[in-house]
């Protein structure tokens, strides 16, 4: 059962930071537009200049380059943290004990250990956490979630998805180990967690990959295998393209999601009989997306909030938490340096 929570003002509407100024925080912050009870109230920056450049691009109230002052700011109800993954554990902490809800961009945290810690911290506060993985509230995604669990392609055998797009060259100085640049934390994320929902936690993990001499993943392939034979093969790149849509087989048909799959605005389905099936019409799914994508799980996580809900039942933490561990499993089998652990994120 769900927990529940209060709020941390009494201003109608549910008071928005956002903590960072990058392209995410821009999407995000526009799609907040779009959602009923969501005020934008903060957006906070290491740089003053950023910070009130996106508050007068997107109607943000305040901003700040320092985070006691916006934790202070009582208009604030809710944090989004979009900076480098290496500061998600730290910021989401100091927001959780500081009264303050949180919707994290993915992935939650660096490490496992650090995920842990934001769950324990999400905990002791009573207030709502949430990784921002945004792919598994988009219309497209739970339509399709529904159509493979009443049996649309029959018992699900098998999971194929990719997200591989050349965001930049091998040496690209914006990635560094110490900011926790990681393909699999950033897009592979985004694989494994479709292949969760469809196929459940998988027993065996093989997996490989390009590793920068500084730690840094540019690239893996992996499969993910089930006593019962049925397995995913999964595949993520930051520095070349990877056919970025998902497909889905079972014992009667099988689905494929539009690229970009995380994204997508529809799917199709081949199934029946051979000859059906491969001559045949196929069904065809759309549903439009809403603004940049934001804006159904922005919504859901308002209303969880103002209903007084610590986590959402769509993406509860545990899943996080699942997924930080499954991506730990697969750079144990590509044995590449981990990020460094800190025994602890509490101030």
């Amino acid at each position: 059962m769900t927990a529940r929570s209060s709020t941390t003002s009494a201003a109608p509407g549910l008071g928005w930071a956002v903590v960072g100024t990058g392209q995410v925080s821009r999407l995000l912050g526009a799609d907040l537009a779009r959602v009923s009870g969501a005020v934008r109230s903060a957006v906070l920056s290491r740089s003053i200049g950023a910070a009130r450049s996106l508050c007068d691009e997107l109607g943000f109230a305040s901003a700040y380059d320092d985070i006691d002052r916006m934790l202070a700011d009582p208009t604030v109800d809710i944090v989004y943290i979009a900076t480098p993954h290496a500061t998600h554990g730290r910021l989401a902490i100091r927001a959780l004990e500081a009264g303050k809800h949180v919707l994290i961009e993915k992935p939650i945290a660096a490490t496992a250990a650090e995920a842990a810690q934001i769950s324990a911290a999400a905990s002791e506060s009573g207030r709502f956490a949430m990784e921002a993985m945004w792919m598994k509230f988009t219309p497209s995604y739970r339509a399709m979630l529904d159509s493979v669990s009443t049996g649309a392609i029959g018992d699900v055998r098998s999971v194929r998805a990719s997200f591989g797009l050349p965001f930049g060259q091998a040496d690209d100085v914006r990635w560094s180990a110490d900011r926790a640049s990681s393909t699999l934390l950033d897009q592979g994320i985004y694989p494994v967690t479709l292949a969760l929902d469809v196929l459940g936690e998988p027993e065996t993990i093989t997996a490989d990959g390009r590793v920068r001499a500084d730690g840094v993943d540019l690239a893996e392939h992996m499969t993910f295998g089930y006593a019962d034979g049925r397995f995913a093969q999964l595949g993520a790149s930051m520095v070349e393209y990877l056919e970025p849509t998902a497909s889905i087989s079972g014992t009667t048909g099988w689905l494929t999601m539009d690229a970009p799959f995380w994204a997508s605005s529809g799917y199709t389905t081949w199934s029946g009989s051979i000859p059906d099936a491969l001559g045949g019409p196929p069904a065809r799914v759309e549903r439009a997306r809403q603004g940049y994508g934001f804006v159904p799980m922005l919504e859901a996580v308002t209303e969880a909030v103002a209903a007084g809900l610590t986590e959402h039942p769509q993406h509860p933490i545990s899943q996080s938490l699942l997924v930080m561990r499954l991506l730990e499993r697969i750079r144990r089998t590509i044995s590449y340096p981990r990020p460094q652990e800190t025994s602890t994120l509490h101030r």
